[in-house]
């Protein structure tokens, strides 16, 4: 499981440095369409990391839920440091764009977490 944290450490930081450097580019209040795409744009991202990690470090359907958790709980404890100091961690964003920031956050840690949710262990075949 160690591996999941270290590699969820590194997708938060990862995260961080995308929306200090362009965040401002694509996280617009006034464009609601554009908000939208990077909402929906979170959904093929996350599965296109998560699932791959899964199968390339064989974890068990039964335990993609452990795995899952390993890859979000560090950004998601991360994340509170960097949401209470928004304006260092995020010069580049206007201040009010930090719930749209926070929200973007909940919602991108909620599918990671699904991702290990939604991958139940099959049930025993039976011949």
């Amino acid at each position: 499981m160690s591996f999941f944290y270290a590699f969820g450490f590194l997708l938060w930081l990862g995260a961080t440095i995308i929306f200090r450097l362009w965040g401002h580019y694509f996280l617009v209040p006034d464009q609601p369409l554009l908000v939208t795409v990077v909402f929906i744009a979170a959904i093929p991202l996350i599965a296109g990391v998560t699932y791959p990690l899964y199968k390339w470090r064989g974890v068990t359907r039964a335990d993609t839920a452990k795995a899952a958790l390993g890859l979000a709980l560090p950004g998601m404890l991360l994340d509170i440091v960097s949401l209470l100091n928004f304006e260092a961690f995020f010069p580049n964003l206007e201040t009010r764009v930090s719930s749209y920031f926070a929200a973007w956050l909940l919602w991108a840690y909620s599918l990671i977490l699904l991702t290990g949710a939604l991958m139940k262990a099959r049930p025993a075949h039976r011949h």
